[in-house]
């Protein structure tokens, strides 16, 4: 069975196209537009596309930067407004990224592809994209944690007393 929308072709007892989500049997979403037969394309060219001219997704908006500003700035909304989805975004930056479950949600739908933009292309990607956004995730989780033990060692010092050893020179020095 072929998809009224992508044309990909579909196992006959599926309900919905594997490659495009669309409905493929009449139900709760409606009745079924008809397929209209397309003529077959001709091959593009005999030289096959290198991976960097031919990024996975198509759309205009970038599978990097979406990551990226899903986890710095998911809590203000600014990856929903980058998407194309303003009403979310202001709902997101008024719930401060649902009080950081939505930012997270957002950037694990993101970095696994299921995210796309407001007019449903899929955001495009560079071959290594996941690497560097890996990369960027491990070394900002890693810098958090030196941070935080370092700001609870250093209020361990300020405590009056709460050393064993009087760091004091004992008196003036001569």
């Amino acid at each position: 069975m072929k998809c009224p929308r992508c044309g990909a072709e579909n196992l006959d007892e599926r309900v919905y196209c594997w490659k495009c989500m669309a409905p493929l049997k009449s139900g709760a979403m409606g009745a079924v537009p008809s397929v209209t037969p397309t003529r077959a394309r001709p091959p593009a060219s005999p030289v096959p596309p290198t991976p960097a001219a031919n990024p996975v997704g198509t759309g205009e908006k970038s599978y990097l930067v979406a990551a990226l500003l899903a986890w710095f700035l998911g809590f203000l909304g600014i990856d929903r407004f980058y998407l194309g989805y303003i009403g979310l975004g202001v709902i997101k930056l008024l719930t401060c990224g649902g009080c950081g479950i939505w930012q997270l949600v957002d950037f694990i739908l993101i970095i696994v592809g299921v995210m796309r933009d407001a007019k449903g292309n899929e955001l495009r990607r560079a071959p290594n994209d996941w690497i560097i956004v890996l990369v960027i995730v491990v070394a900002t989780i890693i810098l958090n944690i030196f941070y935080v033990g370092f700001a609870f060692i250093e209020s361990l010092l300020q405590q009056k007393g709460s050393m064993p050893i009087d760091l004091k020179p004992p008196g003036p020095i001569p």
